[in-house]
């Protein structure tokens, strides 16, 4: 019987219209319930950052998740759904704590200052924290606990994000962000001007240095993938097909900046037909 507390949790995830929900309806239930419940935890901490309110209210918020995580290792008492499907998840699976307060820290990286054309290093960074950390999490789920495992999330990671970047390019520079490195700007000699960047021509070379940089940890984690557990991929091989597919209508393409890039229902369901008969 399904708990309130799933189904709280559930619905976070549902009402975000994530492509994670389908590729995490191809799990067994209980690893599927685990899925959710980081989920719904990432959904929640990245709420705070990017929703309204002052950066002293947003750390306040951001730093009690890190003290509600805290509290569920040292199996301290503890009431909101999200939190008690996740003390079964870290049970279970054996997940790291260390992980949930890297994302955590990713979220105060957006608080504490509007990031804009970051260095190679604060970059690697971020990607690595609201990233890469939450694959860390999911493999452990799915049963993988090998370094292969580890390199495989972090190559997805990657590859999902910086596809992010792109895809939500005109989004962040108009509430003041722009997570594009420095260096790559630099590259094509355009200057750091968040009002103009967008009209700025050469911008489209640096969002295909970015796709390229995807499509190579999409490669890599495709060649990792062979050498793993088939059985145990199936919902991330099925969240990097829709990544994937993302990443194609931007990639060598003259991206519309104003138009942000969206799977449709046809690629969707395209997806799923493909993935189920392969």
């Amino acid at each position: 019987m399904t708990s309130v507390d799933q189904l709280n949790v559930e619905k976070i995830v549902k009402k975000s219209g994530t492509s994670f929900y389908w590729g995490m309806k191809f799990l067994p239930e209980i690893r599927k319930r685990a899925m959710f419940s980081v989920y719904a935890f990432c959904r929640v901490v990245d709420d705070i950052a990017d929703n309204s309110g002052t950066i002293k209210s947003k750390k306040i918020k951001l730093n009690d998740w890190k003290k509600k995580i805290d509290s569920v290792y040292q199996k301290k008492k503890i009431n909101e759904s999200i939190l008690k499907e996740l003390k079964t998840s870290i049970e279970t699976y054996n997940l790291e704590k260390r992980d949930f307060i890297s994302i955590i820290d990713g979220m105060l990286m957006d608080v504490k200052k509007k990031i804009q054309f970051p260095s190679k290093t604060e970059f690697e960074l971020y990607c690595q924290r609201v990233a890469v950390a939450v694959g860390y999490l999911s493999i452990r789920i799915f049963g993988l606990t090998g370094h292969e495992g580890k390199k495989y999330a972090y190559s997805l990671g990657m590859a999902f994000q910086l596809t992010n970047i792109v895809r939500d390019f005109k989004e962040d520079l108009q509430i003041g962000r722009c997570y594009i490195p420095h260096s790559k700007l630099k590259k094509y000699q355009i200057r750091k001007n968040i009002s103009s960047l967008d009209k700025t021509k050469k911008i489209q070379y640096v969002l295909q240095d970015i796709l390229k940089d995807a499509d190579m940890f999409f490669k890599r984690a495709d060649e990792i993938s062979k050498n793993l557990d088939k059985k145990k991929i199936v919902a991330s091989e099925l969240m990097k097909q829709f990544y994937k597919k993302i990443h194609k209508k931007m990639f060598k393409k003259n991206i519309n900046i104003k138009k942000k890039v969206k799977l449709n229902f046809f690629d969707k369901t395209l997806i799923l037909i493909s993935f189920i008969l392969r």
